[in-house]
C-alpha cells in the first residue's frame, strides 16, 4: 500500500473531485500536470493482471495506475491523489498515493448490452451482462478468458480467482457476469472503441446455467443442409454435430462439405488443410446474414468416406441465395484478369467472368504455372469449380455471387478465345489508326512538297520563258542589226581607194570592234537559250545555234534528227547543247569549213549528237583552250553527264565530234519534247 502524507510547511492536498468532472477536464485541458483527488470505491483489482486498478464514485468509473509494490483490494474504499491524463480511449489517473478510508458494498450495476458495451457508454464502471459462453479457456491458474455471446456482439470476459471453474461445463451456458467495462483495443485516429471486455473480480460474480444434458458429441451427425433450419425449442446456445470434408481454407474459415451440401466453419481451425475429414460441434451463427458455423471444436473424423462431386449450374441458380457455400461448377467468358501478390509471395488471382445474368467474379489463391495463365485468354468460355459464396446487399438479399477456387486445375477451359477478341480488336485499331496517321502525315509532307515544286517549276518555267522571249527578241534585232552593221563596213572598207590608207584602219577597228560584240550578243543568246531547254525541242535550241554560229560566215549548215523514243532528261539536254555549241565554234574558229553537218539522234536508251565540218581537220585545232571551251570543256561535260566522247578526223578531210549518252529507265516513257 503506498501511503504518502505531506510534510510540515507543504501544500494541503487537492480538495476531492467528482471522477466525471476529472474526465471532462482532462478531455478539455489535455491534462496540465496538476494534483488533483478522488475518492471512490475499488471495483475490480488483480495484481495478476498489472499495477492498476477501477475506481468508481457516484458519477462514473476510472482506470488508476500505480506504481507501488502492493495495490488496493476488490471492495476498498479509497482517497487517491495524482495526475490526470487523456488515455488511449478514456482519461485515466496516475497514482502518486492512495490510503483506504474504510469498505464498502458494490454499487447497483446497470445491465450492459453488447452495443451499450462497444460504444464506450458504460466505460469504467461496474455493470452487468449476459448471453451464452461460447468458449473458455484458462490463461494462468488463476484466471479465465470466456467469450460471451451478448445479443449480436461477442464480449470477452477475464474472470479472476477462477480456478475452481471447469472450462468444458461452461461451453454452451446461459451466463449472468458482473464486472468492470474495460477498453482493450481502440482506433486512435478516430479514437473509436473495436473491442472491450468486462473484468470479473472474482469466479462468484459469474452465474452460469448448464442447458447441455447430453454432450453435443453423442448426438447424431446433423447434415449440413439441416443445420440452420428450424428446431422446436432452439437457441442460440445449443450446440450442434457435424461432419465433413474440408474443401478449402481461407483465412480463419474452413469450407465443409458432407456430400450434399456445404457449410462455412469459424473457430479451432488451424492446421486444417483440404481433403480432411472432420467431426466437429459448434453454434449456429450469421455473418452478413449469412449462415455460418461458429466457435468449432474439431476432431478427426473416422466414419465412412464422404463422396464429392461438384454440381454443374447456371448463375441464374446461384445468384438466389440457395447455394451458399455449395461445390459447384459454373461457366463464364472471361473478361478481364487481375492478378495481385501476396506478402508471404503467393499470388491472388481474381477473373471477372460474364454470365448472361451479369458478372461475377472467381478469386484463387493456390499457386498456378504461366502455361495455364496464359490459356485463360480473354473472351475464353471458363468452367471454375469452387466453393459458391453469395454476397448479399444491405437488406440481407442475395445480390450476386463470387466463387472461390481451391486450385488451379478448377479452371478449365471449355471454348477458346476467338482470334479476334476485344483485346486484339483495340490492338489491330490502335495499328489501323497509327497506320492511318503515318499516311495522313506523308501525305501532308507529299502535298507541301508537291505544292513547293510545283511553284518552283511555275516559277522556272516563267523564267524560262522569258529568257527565251529575249534570247529571240536579241536573235531577231540586236544580233541581227550588228552582222548587216559588220557587212556594211566591211563593203566601206572594200570600197574606199588605197591612199585613204588612215580611214580604212578605222573602219577595220571599227568592224573588228563589232565583231566582237556581236559574238559577246551571240554567247548570251545562247546562254538564255540553253536554260529554256525545258520548253523547247533540243534539235530545234541546236539548230537555231547553228543559224545564229554561221550566220553571215558562208559556211552551209544541214541538220538531221532522228526520233525513236525516249525523253531527254533536262540536265543531259544542256550539257549535249553546250558540246554542240562548242563543236561548232571551233568549227567556225579554226577548221575554215564550208560545210557542217549535225545529226541527233534519240532512242529509248540513249541520246547521241555528232557534229561533222569538211575543214582543215584535228592538225588545225588549238592546244590551249584557255578562254575557251575547248575540247576539255568537253570532256568536262560529258563525264558530267556520264557520256562516251569522241573527237576524230573524218574521211575526205575535216573533223567529227560525236557524244552519246544513256538516258535513264524512267525518262525513256515518251518520246523527246
Amino acid at each position: 500500500m503506498l501511503l504518502l502524507r505531506p510534510a510540515l510547511g507543504q501544500v494541503a492536498e487537492p480538495p476531492v473531485k467528482d471522477i466525471r468532472e476529472l474526465q471532462a477536464a482532462a478531455i478539455a485541458e489535455n491534462s496540465d500536470g496538476s494534483q488533483v483527488a478522488l475518492e471512490g470505491l475499488v471495483t475490480w483489482a488483480d495484481p495478476g493482471a498489472g499495477k492498476f486498478f477501477y475506481l468508481q464514485d457516484a458519477t462514473g468509473g476510472i482506470r488508476v495506475n500505480y506504481t507501488g509494490e502492493q495495490g488496493p483490494a476488490w471492495g476498498d474504499r479509497l482517497h487517491v491523489q495524482g495526475i490526470a491524463r487523456p488515455g488511449s480511449f478514456a482519461p485515466l489517473m496516475e497514482a502518486t498515493s492512495y490510503r483506504p478510508i474504510g469498505k464498502a458494498r458494490m454499487p447497483v450495476a446497470p445491465y450492459g448490452s453488447g452495443g451499450g458495451l462497444l460504444n464506450g457508454s458504460f466505460n469504467g464502471e461496474w455493470v452487468w451482462t449476459d448471453g451464452w459462453i461460447r468458449t473458455a479457456e484458462f490463461i494462468d491458474k488463476e484466471t479465465l478468458m470466456v467469450v460471451l455471446d451478448s445479443g449480436a456482439s461477442r464480449i470477452s470476459l477475464r474472470v479472476s480467482h477462477a480456478s475452481k471453474l471447469d472450462p468444458q461445463k461452461l461451453i454452451a451456458s446461459k451466463a449472468i457476469a458482473y464486472g468492470v467495462a474495460s477498453p482493450v483495443r481502440s482506433r486512435e485516429a478516430t479514437g473509436q472503441l473495436v473491442e472491450v471486455q468486462i473484468l470479473v473480480p472474482r469466479a462468484e460474480e459469474l452465474h452460469t446455467d448448464q442447458r447441455e444434458k447430453i454432450s453435443p458429441w453423442e448426438k447424431p451427425y446433423t447434415p449440413l443442409r439441416s443445420v440452420f433450419r428450424y428446431q422446436p425449442g432452439q437457441t442460440r446456445g445449443d450446440r450442434v454435430h457435424i461432419r465433413g470434408e474440408v474443401l478449402m481454407t481461407s483465412g480463419d474459415i474452413a469450407w465443409l462439405h458432407d456430400g450434399d451440401a456445404g457449410l462455412a466453419i469459424r473457430g479451432n481451425t488451424t492446421g486444417l488443410k483440404r481433403g480432411d475429414r472432420i467431426d466437429a460441434v459448434g453454434f449456429r451463427d450469421l455473418q452478413d446474414f449469412l449462415p455460418v458455423f461458429s466457435d468449432v471444436i474439431v476432431k478427426p473424423d473416422t466414419g465412412p468416406a464422404i463422396k464429392l462431386s461438384p454440381k454443374h449450374l447456371a448463375p441464374s441458380e446461384l445468384i438466389d441465395g440457395l447455394h451458399h457455400a455449395d461445390h459447384v461448377a459454373v461457366s463464364g467468358h472471361l473478361l478481364d484478369r487481375i492478378e495481385t501478390p501476396f506478402d508471404s509471395g503467393k499470388q491472388h488471382l481474381v477473373l471477372a467472368l460474364q454470365s448472361p445474368r451479369g458478372v461475377f467474379t472467381a478469386e484463387l489463391d493456390a499457386p498456378y504455372t504461366k502455361s495455364m495463365a496464359d490459356a485463360w485468354e480473354t473472351d475464353s468460355l471458363l468452367e471454375v469449380t469452387g466453393i459458391c459464396v453469395v454476397q448479399t446487399d444491405a437488406s440481407g438479399e442475395p445480390a450476386n455471387f463470387k466463387i472461390l477456387v481451391p486450385d488451379a486445375a478448377g479452371i478449365r477451359v471449355v471454348q477458346a478465345a476467338p482470334f479476334f477478341t476485344v483485346g486484339r480488336m483495340l490492338v489491330l485499331l490502335c495499328i489501323t489508326l497509327a497506320i492511318l496517321l503515318a499516311f495522313a502525315i506523308a501525305a501532308y509532307l507529299l502535298a507541301r512538297r508537291n505544292t513547293r515544286l510545283r511553284s518552283e517549276v511555275s516559277e522556272r518555267q516563267a523564267i524560262a520563258a522569258e529568257r527565251g522571249r529575249l534570247a529571240r527578241d536579241l536573235h531577231d534585232t540586236l544580233e541581227q542589226g550588228l552582222t548587216g552593221l559588220q557587212l556594211h563596213i566591211r563593203g566601206i572598207t572594200l570600197s574606199l581607194p588605197d591612199e585613204q590608207q588612215e580611214t580604212r584602219t578605222r573602219l577595220e577597228t571599227m568592224r573588228a570592234l563589232v565583231k566582237q560584240c556581236r559574238t559577246e550578243v551571240r554567247q548570251s543568246i545562247w546562254d538564255l537559250r540553253a536554260e529554256a531547254l525545258e520548253n523547247f525541242d533540243l534539235g530545234d535550241a541546236i539548230h537555231r545555234m547553228a543559224q545564229s554560229v554561221f550566220l553571215g560566215s558562208g559556211t552551209r549548215v544541214e541538220f538531221h534528227q532522228r526520233r525513236e523514243g525516249g525523253k531527254i532528261p533536262g540536265m543531259i539536254g544542256d550539257n549535249l547543247l553546250r558540246i554542240g555549241q562548242e563543236a561548232m565554234t571551233n568549227a567556225l574558229k579554226h577548221a575554215q569549213a564550208t560545210l557542217i553537218e549535225i545529226e541527233l539522234i534519240t532512242t529509248p536508251v540513249s541520246a547521241s549528237l555528232s557534229v561533222s565540218d569538211d575543214g582543215l581537220g584535228l592538225s588545225n585545232m588549238p592546244q590551249d583552250s584557255r578562254g575557251h571551251f575547248g575540247l576539255v570543256g568537253m570532256e568536262e561535260r560529258a563525264d558530267r553527264i556520264g557520256a562516251t566522247l569522241q573527237v576524230e578526223s573524218r574521211e575526205g578531210g575535216g573533223t567529227r565530234v560525236r557524244v552519246e549518252v544513256p538516258l535513264p529507265p524512267e525518262e525513256t516513257a515518251s518520246p523527246t519534247s
